[in-house]
């Protein structure tokens, strides 16, 4: 008889062991490091998922039915965009030092402005939303909303609109690039 001892029994327990202590190492990274919200359309995740459908609906009634345009600093409207994309949007250029002004418009197709429209903003990092800046409802001035100043930190980032019109909502970005 030859008395040969076998490592493999222990080789198996050892892997099994080290894969049960990076399964609990990957839980506990994924549970303290966890994805923020990114606030897509003033809501968690959660109920986006579920009433999209109806929000695009809703969104695109409303595009039909409406106009909706940033004022910038000089007075020029710019339509506002669904969705910003760094390469193409076309973004609000402002300085480090000067405070940043959201101005609103709001036509229907005949260039009126609708009496029961509210429009709500925050301010937000595109990666991140630990930065976000909530300027609330905009209030109403002749036919622009405004928000309240805010300072801005140098950096790329985008204004989240909402627009509600007789309980529709529909939603918009602008880019906004913050200088030195």
């Amino acid at each position: 008889m030859d008395n040969k001892k076998t490592f493999w029994p222990i080789g198996i327990a050892l892997f099994l062991i080290i894969m049960v202590c990076m399964i609990i190492l990957t839980v506990y990274i994924s549970i303290k490091y966890s994805p923020e919200d990114d606030n897509a359309y003033f809501s968690t995740r959660q109920i986006v998922d579920k009433d999209i459908n109806d929000i695009l609906l809703t969104q695109n009634q409303l595009e039909k039915e409406y106009k909706f345009y940033y004022i910038d600093s000089v007075g020029t409207s710019h339509e506002l965009e669904r969705k910003v994309n760094k390469k193409t949007s076309i973004p609000i250029d402002i300085n480090t030092n000067e405070p940043f002004i959201l101005n609103v418009k709001i036509t229907d197709n005949n260039g009126k402005n609708p009496d029961s429209a509210k429009v709500e903003s925050i301010i937000t990092r595109f990666a991140v939303s630990k930065f976000d800046k909530n300027l609330g409802e905009l209030l109403k001035s002749g036919d622009i909303f405004k928000s309240n100043e805010v300072m801005l930190e140098k950096g790329e980032w985008k204004a989240m609109i909402k627009i509600t019109i007789d309980n529709k909502n529909a939603f918009f970005e602008q880019y906004i690039k913050v200088k030195e």
